[in-house]
């Protein structure tokens, strides 16, 4: 699971089952399990969810190119996301979070074009896997990944916000409001609080 920012920084990290290969690298992200990611390899037929809407007027050829363009950026990052968590290759967390993040904001932002909706982007799968997705009204972004037929996450997501992150993070005195310097969230309570909840989750599998 990752939590990003207002400023599109990871602030927090947290991942169950994630198999490392033998020799692989520091740092992690995603998993392995239901709530996670497979370790086969996968096509590029993703299917994006989200509310349905009509699409936004514009003079046809300045849409057409916009959206060929927009469609291959984010092809692209979903490529190289995919094959992250298809083949199991590890990378430095950082840059796994900036590419998790380029995903969402790609097809965030091409969703919105096409519904015209605000809160259009919801999930994203493939063969493979499947990245769930909810955006608090401050702009914080949650982020899961898990095998591609588990359900929706986005109550669970904004469960985790509501019961969790409220409740050990912005209400505690000594977390900071911005995360500017990279410090990001390390709070204990926080972490093994969303820990014990995502296993009892249906979709978790020890």
């Amino acid at each position: 699971m990752y939590i990003f920012d207002r400023h599109c920084v990871c602030i927090y990290y947290q991942d169950w089952h994630r198999h490392r290969k033998s020799g692989a690298g520091s740092g992690g992200g995603g998993v392995n399990s239901a709530i996670g990611t497979t370790s086969t390899t996968t096509s590029m037929n993703g299917q994006i969810e989200g509310d349905s809407g009509g699409s936004s007027s514009s003079p046809a050829h300045s849409s057409a190119a916009n959206h060929l363009t927009s469609h291959h950026s984010t092809t692209s990052q979903l490529t190289s996301l995919t094959s992250i968590f298809s083949e199991g290759r590890m990378i430095n967390i950082e840059e796994e979070a900036k590419l998790v993040y380029g995903v969402v904001f790609s097809l965030r932002n091409f969703v919105k074009k096409l519904s015209g909706s605000q809160d259009g982007f919801l999930a994203y799968k493939t063969s493979n896997y499947k990245l769930h997705y909810y955006e608090t009204p401050t702009g914080l972004k949650f982020v899961m990944n898990t095998d591609p037929g588990i359900d929706s996450l986005r109550q669970i997501l904004r469960q985790i916000y509501t019961s969790f992150y409220v409740e050990y993070v912005v209400k505690n005195p000594l977390s900071p409001t911005e995360h500017l310097g990279g410090e990001g969230v390390n709070n204990e309570y926080f972490k093994a609080a969303v820990d014990k909840f995502v296993k009892t989750l249906p979709a978790y599998e020890s």
